[in-house]
């Protein structure tokens, strides 16, 4: 990693600012075998094989459920058409040119590719199971064939998720050489993740800092252009937005993030700023990304190279145009508080006020990043008071984030049974 410090100097009618650019490469390695972890604060936080597992569960909070696929390096996965986990003895594969496969969303963390087949119309269909609202218990109801990176086809059924353990299952097609297996949240501080290695038959914590100390991950995710194809990628943690202006002069410039439109998809810097161009990569040069974390920091990023196959190499240009409002010149705009928090499942009440807008909109997303819910409103002048049906969202923890003009606060919101 080289990480090289340009000063800009900007002269106002008040004095001299000083601004620093950093000018950085983060490697993937020769064949973008590795995924790298990076703080925006602090630059690069580690590397990881990124083949050495095929299935991933959600270990960020006793409320996940998510698990996604390693479909980036060949897993591929199948919901089991003719049966449910009481077909498990006579599951076979006759066919599955015709099946459809399933993979991870491209824009969230929280809907991975055995989540796919969830029922919208029901909340309580996690995709691979069925969430029981007296036990707090998933069990599963679905069998799974996963093709791993070796070509080898196995068949899989999560059985449960209970007291954050998840317990699952495999074996070869033919019902031989058949695993029982068990990944336990509590042993996974502070990740968005827990691993597993099915051909390794082994669990593995793969991340190399805690969530909180970093911020993108530079890697290859699954891509819908329009069919499903491993792109070269920088994805967003969960819990910071992104936006993304093009057609911009000069890119080195241009600071204007007030106007920009902040979105949660993890792949808003994604992969689309370069093109191969036959011999190389192509950069698109009219373009500036925007990344702002919770405490309304804002960095702006601007891609500068791509190097493929060859090194892997990530290169761009950062600087942190805006930090956490200090002193009485960044006296906050907006205020709010929720109750009863916890809450029990029903109806949420918001008290706000925002002295610069005269609308709000409120957005509630599970711990991964998840939306889960939007409401906006129209508060009027002074302290208002609003209240929201929450009587669909599951016992758990919540955030809470209200936005009014420029400005965005979020408050952890407990549900209860």
């Amino acid at each position: 990693m080289k990480r090289g410090t340009i000063l800009l100097i900007t002269l106002l009618l008040t004095g001299w600012v000083w601004t620093q650019q950093i000018s950085d490469t983060v490697s993937t390695g020769i064949g973008q075998v590795d995924q790298t972890w990076y703080s925006l604060e602090s630059g690069e936080q580690g590397s990881v094989v990124a083949d050495n597992w095929d299935i991933a569960f959600d270990v960020s909070s006793s409320f996940g459920t998510s698990i996604r696929i390693n479909s980036e390096y060949g897993v591929k996965l199948w919901v089991y058409p003719n049966g449910d986990n009481s077909d498990w003895s006579t599951t076979d594969t006759s066919g599955i040119n015709q099946w459809n496969p399933i993979y991870n969303s491209d824009t969230s963390w929280s809907l991975g590719a055995f989540d796919a087949t969830a029922d919208p119309n029901d909340d309580f269909d996690v995709g691979w199971g069925i969430y029981n609202v007296v036990t707090h218990e998933i069990t599963g109801d679905s069998i799974h064939i996963i093709e791993l990176t070796d070509g080898s086809f196995k068949k899989l059924k999560i059985e449960s998720l209970i007291s954050g353990v998840y317990s699952f299952t495999f074996a070869s097609i033919d019902g031989t050489n058949e695993v029982a297996a068990t990944l336990d949240k509590a042993n996974f501080t502070d990740k968005l993740f827990g691993y597993y290695s099915l051909l390794d038959e082994t669990v593995r914590d793969r991340e190399p800092v805690s969530t909180s100390d970093w911020d993108l991950l530079f890697t290859k995710h699954t891509e819908f252009i329009p069919t499903p194809y491993p792109v070269a990628s920088i994805l967003l943690r969960p819990g910071l937005t992104a936006a993304l202006e093009t057609g911009v002069s000069d890119p080195a410039t241009y600071s204007d993030y007030q106007s920009a439109d902040f979105v949660t998809p993890i792949n808003t810097i994604g992969y689309n700023w370069k093109s191969f161009n036959g011999q190389g990569y192509t950069i698109e040069n009219d373009r500036v990304y925007f990344v702002k974390n919770e405490n309304d920091e804002v960095w702006k990023i601007i891609p500068t190279g791509f190097g493929g196959n060859a090194n892997g190499n990530f290169a761009f240009d950062l600087e942190k145009i805006a930090t956490a409002h200090l002193g009485e010149e960044s006296a906050p705009q907006l205020v709010f508080s929720l109750y009863p928090n916890p809450a029990q499942q029903g109806e949420l009440n918001i008290i706000a006020e925002s002295k610069g807008s005269s609308s709000f909109t409120t957005t509630i997303l599970t711990t991964a990043g998840e939306q889960v819910a939007a409401f906006e409103r129209t508060p009027g002048k002074g302290l208002v008071q609003h209240k929201f049906d929450i009587g669909h969202l599951r016992p758990g923890v919540y955030i809470v984030r209200v936005a009014a003009g420029n400005e965005m606060k979020t408050k952890k919101l407990i549900v209860n049974q």
